[in-house]
Formats: C-alpha cells, sequence, structure tokens
C-alpha cells in the first residue's frame, strides 16, 4: 500500500472528488481526516471508509476551523503527512457583470484564500515532523473556462 502510515487530512471530502480521494487515500492505507461544511456528509464518507477515518465540520473560509480541523487531526492521529485542499465553489456560470460582489468573494475565500488558512495551519506542524505534502486541486476551467451564458454585450 503506497500510503501506509500516512495521515491526510482533505477538505470538501463530503462528496465529489473530495469523497473519492478520501477513499482511494484509505484504500491505499493512509488514515483519512474528512473536512467538510456539511458534516452529515462527511461522517458518512468516513463511516463507509471505517475506523481510520475522522469525520471534521468546518468550513475553509475560516481560518479558526481550518485550524481547528489540523489540531483535531493531530490529536487523532499525532501526525499530518498529506493535506488535500480540494473544496471548491463557484457560481452559475453567467456574464461576470451580473456576478455579485458577495458571490465573487465567496468564490475566492473558497477556492484560494482556503489554501493560505491550510499552509497557515498545516505547514508548522509539517515543519516540526521533518515534511508533508500539500496537493491543491482546481478545476479545468482555469484553462478551459466554459461557454458564455449569452450573448457578450459591448459598451
Amino acid at each position: 500500500m503506497r500510503l501506509a502510515a500516512k495521515i491526510a487530512l482533505v477538505t470538501g471530502a463530503a462528496s465529489g472528488f473530495g469523497a473519492e480521494i478520501a477513499r482511494t487515500f484509505a484504500r491505499q492505507g493512509a488514515k483519512v481526516a474528512l473536512l467538510d461544511v456539511n458534516f452529515d456528509g462527511a461522517q458518512a464518507v468516513a463511516a463507509s471508509i471505517g475506523p481510520d477515518s475522522l469525520a471534521l465540520a468546518g468550513d475553509v473560509t475560516s481560518a479558526r476551523d481550518v485550524t481547528a480541523a489540523v489540531e483535531r487531526t493531530l490529536a487523532s492521529h499525532g501526525r499530518l503527512d498529506i493535506v488535500v485542499n480540494n473544496a471548491g465553489w463557484t457560481h452559475r456560470n453567467r456574464p461576470l457583470l451580473e456576478v455579485s460582489e458577495a458571490e465573487f468573494d465567496k468564490v475566492y475565500a473558497v477556492n484560494v484564500k482556503s489554501i493560505y488558512h491550510m499552509a497557515q495551519a498545516a505547514v508548522p506542524a509539517m515543519r516540526r515532523q521533518g515534511g508533508g505534502c500539500i496537493i491543491n486541486t482546481g478545476s479545468t476551467a482555469a484553462i478551459r473556462p466554459p461557454a458564455p451564458a449569452g450573448p457578450m454585450e459591448r459598451q
């Protein structure tokens, strides 16, 4: 098993890619902590993985929640070898001029600032133990945007 004796923390782990990343890591021998705002979903995925998993409730846009998740993972498993920053959010596909500032702020907070929060919380622990790995997932929309929602307006 490639990840035997490794401890992984996966964000956005209650569904989709995050849930499958957590399950795959567990099949490869890792003990997995699953962080999500959807705690019920994280618990269900953790239950499907087994007793070496840990469901954590938290919002990746909150430095306090991210720090608490890292601390709970360390308290439960003694170390943190792998972080997968997988949580992501987007607004409905439409012209940027129709996206509210609140929606834009949420996209930025979940998709970008959460990585900062996680680095602040996890890197000190990884340094103390002699290393670790941080994986940041992204959308293909970064290199291949979706088709426009409607005709472009010229001004």
